[in-house]
């Protein structure tokens, strides 16, 4: 910060209050002859001052004159005025941002097609964690293999309480893994955490053979779908997003075909 102006002050307080400090204490006439404050617009700079708690006020006799309290305590006040005022702020935000939610929704549409990708172990992850956020409806993850770009010990337990945060705004989420991928992901997970979140309802577990491939189906609309690299095909290449109901519900039917085989988890 350079000046007060950038704690909220206007460029006459600014100049008043260091035109107080150059004096110790004046009239307003004085203070306007320091700071070059114009005499119009001093009295509504130094009443500025008062209603922040930088000035003190000698009203007992005419004319008033002023004091300027400590520099440290006036910036103490103004970051706290600071603070206060982003607080409300935030509070508006907060409380506004259901309901921009909603107009927003209302005009959104899923009747069109779109996709993307995201090349890179890190991004690919990324794109998969927002989707995941943004799921209202239902999760389905498919895992058979592990990349050697995904840490099971690492990325395991975050993808693993993105899906629970989910759960509790209400999102179904299945889970179908391979014996070698739910070897894997149970032995990332710690007892009381696996316990936790085969108790979470809607989360099911499911162990099959008869899969092949990582994806991801978000709301029976949007499909994730992991790339592995064609020279190296442990290595995750990209995440291929995919918004096309015709796709996805071609995704849907087949994991429901393998989701009926497959054997229920219920006890870790």
């Amino acid at each position: 910060m350079e000046s007060l102006r950038d704690l909220g002050l206007s460029s006459y307080e600014d100049r008043a209050y260091r035109g107080l400090l150059g004096l110790g204490s004046g009239t307003a006439a004085d203070v306007a002859a320091e700071s070059g404050v114009p005499k119009g617009r001093i009295y509504d700079a130094l009443g500025g001052l008062e209603s922040r708690g930088l000035v003190r006020v000698q009203a007992d006799r005419e004319p008033k004159r002023y004091a300027p309290v400590e520099p440290g305590v006036a910036v103490d006040r103004l970051v706290e005025g600071k603070r206060r005022e982003l607080e409300r702020r935030i509070e508006t935000y907060e409380s506004g941002k259901a309901t921009l939610v909603d107009r927003l929704a209302d005009a959104e549409t899923t009747a069109d097609r779109f996709w993307t990708a995201a090349v890179g172990a890190d991004d690919a992850l990324e794109l998969l964690f927002e989707r995941v956020d943004a799921a209202a409806a239902s999760v389905v993850v498919v895992a058979t293999e592990v990349s050697s770009q995904f840490e099971v010990d690492r990325e395991g337990p975050v993808l693993l309480d993105r899906l629970l945060a989910a759960i509790r705004r209400g999102v179904d989420v299945s889970v179908l893994l391979s014996p070698s991928m739910f070897a894997a992901a149970r032995a990332a997970v710690d007892d009381e955490r696996a316990a936790l979140t085969v108790a979470q309802a809607p989360f099911e577990l499911r162990v099959t053979d008869d899969v092949y491939g990582n994806f991801y189906l978000i709301d029976g609309e949007e499909v994730c779908l992991e790339v592995s690299d064609p020279l190296a095909p442990d290595r995750l290449f990209a995440m291929l997003y995919l918004r096309d109901r015709g796709f996805a519900t071609r995704v849907r039917d087949g994991f429901d075909d393998a989701w009926r085989a497959a054997e229920v988890v219920d006890d870790l």
